[in-house]
């Protein structure tokens, strides 16, 4: 019959191409791409992709969430200052009671105070906090004075907290009357399951001075528990002795689910470039879901380079994260560039899920001119990487002098988790020749003779991953004229298992 010997040729054809099929769509559901989320111990690399945040990437597929960086338009957005957070050093213990179990009564308001208005201060606390039914508190609790005075006070905090996070209440201190108050004195007695960093006492006050009318100040207090429950805070204001306005502010510790941390310097040089990295890893027993993630940082940082998935907001990167599943987590990258000097320059990650409460963390850094003769940059090109990788350090160098620049020498102190493969240097396009020597993790270049003004001067320093962790690399700078050349950069790096 015409055509009859084609035919098995044709059915054979049939089944191969349904094979091939099948093996295809096997392959897209196991690709690594359609995850959220990855174990800690091999999570995928975070390289620039110079990529804007303005396009979607059109090689990855709509649903694919990839951890890789792109880059950032410029943009300054004006953003208000936050509150500084109160040094540690200001603060002294207040002396406890007799009785350690009662907590201090209130005193009754001098009868000569007028009552005056109250302002409608925003209370975080009732809006934040869920309805149910109420739960057993400890630590100090009064009951409100039936009078105002002429100071106003409001508190705000998280409600909710996970175990070892830290609970910053945001205290404001206002003179609502039309006349200075002197003397005045803020105290804070808190729960015995809250701690205070550095410090034994479950009371510690602040003097603020004298508070003229409509002044107002803000205070920061950043407590700490591992232990479950209701945990409180009573505050209050005194003048000349006089117990003015208080309030009393609770947070409840629940079981820790998700570990929150954020990496990156605390100092750099006006020009340069801040990286950080945020990490979150799920210990709890279940997935967790609908994880959102958001970077609000202040306007002297200018964002460059962002992982991949980020959408911008005014003063705000946000990533919608889905599924972080069981013993896994997401690193997520970000770079700043520091144009102007800044004494704190922060940034405040957000972590929000409806199975969670809310994670705070921060990171400020300090933004200052560079100082001296030379301009010392540093920065790792590959961040963060994997242990047996590979990445390079480099260093540059301007001499901003008037004249050369003699003996310019390198010093680096090397994480324990690298190991220095090799150590180039190049002034311009010429490749100098160096003698690196490294002993016990401290890495010495022999010194280059001289460095002409205006000049450049770059080394390489390959390293390879041994270990694991986050580490500093330390380069230190100097010349024959130490008093002007000695100059010390730092940059931080990962290297997961």
């Amino acid at each position: 019959m015409p055509g009859s010997g084609i035919r098995p040729f044709s059915r054979s054809v049939s089944v191969m191409l349904l094979l091939l099929t099948l093996a295809v769509t096997a392959c897209s559901a196991l690709a690594p791409g359609s995850r959220s989320s990855w174990k800690l111990t091999d999570p995928p690399p975070l390289n620039p992709q110079n990529q804007s945040l303005q396009k979607p990437t059109e090689t990855q597929p709509p649903q694919s969430k990839p951890r890789e960086t792109q880059r950032i338009a410029p943009e300054t957005i004006p953003q208000r200052q936050p509150a500084t957070s109160q040094p540690q050093e200001d603060l002294f213990a207040v002396p406890e009671s007799t009785d350690r179990k009662q907590p201090p009564q209130p005193q009754d308001l001098p009868e000569e105070i007028k009552p005056q208005p109250r302002l409608n201060v925003p209370d975080l606390q009732s809006r934040m906090q869920p309805k149910s039914a109420p739960k057993r508190q400890s630590g100090p609790m009064m009951t409100a004075p039936s009078a105002s005075g002429p100071l106003e006070m409001s508190v705000e905090v998280i409600p909710k907290r996970q175990l070892g996070s830290g609970a910053t209440f945001y205290l404001i201190i206002k003179n609502v009357s039309d006349r200075s108050v002197r003397n005045v004195l803020m105290e804070c007695e808190f729960d015995a399951a809250l701690l205070f960093p550095g410090r034994r006492e479950k009371k510690i006050g602040q003097r603020l001075g004298t508070l003229q009318p409509g002044e107002s100040k803000e205070i920061s207090l950043t407590l700490y528990s591992d232990t479950l429950g209701n945990h409180c805070c009573r505050f209050r204001a005194i003048a000349d002795g006089q117990e003015l306005v208080w309030k009393s502010v609770c947070v409840e510790y629940e079981k820790k689910q998700m570990d929150l941390s954020v990496i990156g310097p605390s100092a750099r040089t006006i020009g340069s470039r801040a990286e950080y990295i945020v990490k979150l890893s799920n210990v709890s027993d279940d997935d967790l879901k609908d994880i959102q993630v958001a970077i609000s940082y202040d306007p002297v940082l200018i964002p460059r380079e962002a992982s991949i998935g980020s959408e911008r907001e005014t003063g705000k990167l946000k990533w919608e994260l889905d599924t972080v599943r069981k013993g896994e987590g997401v690193q997520l990258q970000v770079e700043f560039e520091c144009e102007v000097a800044a004494e704190h320059a922060c940034l405040r990650v957000n972590v929000t899920s409806p199975e969670l409460p809310n994670e705070l963390v921060s990171a400020c850094l300090k933004v200052t001119p560079a100082t001296g003769v030379l301009d010392v940059q540093v920065r790792d090109t590959k961040d963060p990487i994997a242990r047996g990788e590979e990445t390079t350090y480099e260093v540059s160098i301007e001499n901003r002098g008037l004249q050369p620049a003699k003996d310019i020498s390198l010093q680096a102190k090397i994480p324990r988790m690298f190991r220095v493969v090799s150590v180039e240097a190049y002034q311009g396009n010429q490749k100098l020749s160096v003698r690196p020597q490294v002993n016990q993790n401290i890495l010495t270049v022999s010194p280059i003779r001289e460095l002409p003004a205006d000049a450049f001067l770059r080394y390489t320093i390959l390293v390879k991953a041994i270990g694991s962790g986050d580490e500093e690399f330390i380069v230190t700078i100097s010349g024959a004229d130490t008093d002007k050349l000695d100059t010390s950069v730092s940059e931080i790096t990962t290297v997961n298992r």
